[in-house]
């Protein structure tokens, strides 16, 4: 643990409160968080992590500047089945083809899990900022996976971050289903 994991701690929780609130403030407080990010993974050899919090940094301002505009994403919906379906049989087929190429060619830890995390935090992160309520179940599953990978890794107020994180996540689901059944 040192001071920009705990400020890169600090400003997700921020980001994660104002996401399940639906502030676009959000937005600003995932950027400083991901870009902290990006260095703490690629120091601890989680390279699926770093490239997802470079992912996350772009999706900040592509969030930002959604969130910003009127338009029919101010409400929130939910996924098609058949698309909802087809995103995961994708999301599990490339966790797995990723988690087989850094297993074999990098010196990657945990290369499956990483790799499953991340993929699915593309999906969740595309669902936010789309507004689909299934972003939150998404969450749920990645965070609780994060948190043991990061438990592993000794990343212990990380850990805690995404234990954290899969609590707000059901809350956010919570929040959201109630906001979509009005």
């Amino acid at each position: 643990m040192n001071l920009s994991e705990i400020f890169a701690v600090s400003t997700a929780l921020i980001y994660v409160y104002f996401a399940t609130k639906q502030n676009r403030i959000c937005f600003l407080f995932g950027f400083i968080s991901s870009a902290i990010y990006i260095y703490i993974t690629f120091q601890s050899k989680l390279y699926f992590d770093s490239g997802i919090n470079l992912f996350y940094v772009v999706m900040s301002v592509v969030g930002w500047i959604n969130w910003g505009k009127e338009s029919k994403k101010d409400i929130t919906t939910h996924l098609k089945s058949k698309k909802l379906k087809l995103t995961l049989i994708i999301g599990i087929a490339l966790s797995f083809t990723l988690g087989f190429f850094a297993n074999n060619f990098t010196d990657a830890n945990l290369p499956y899990f990483d790799a499953f995390t991340t993929v699915f935090s593309v999906i969740g992160t595309i669902w936010l900022v789309e507004k689909y309520i299934e972003n939150w179940a998404i969450w749920i599953v990645v965070d609780a996976v994060a948190a043991g990978m990061y438990f592993y890794k000794e990343l212990f107020l990380t850990s805690g971050l995404f234990l954290l994180y899969t609590l707000i996540a059901i809350r956010g689901w919570l929040a959201w289903n109630k906001e979509i059944s009005r």
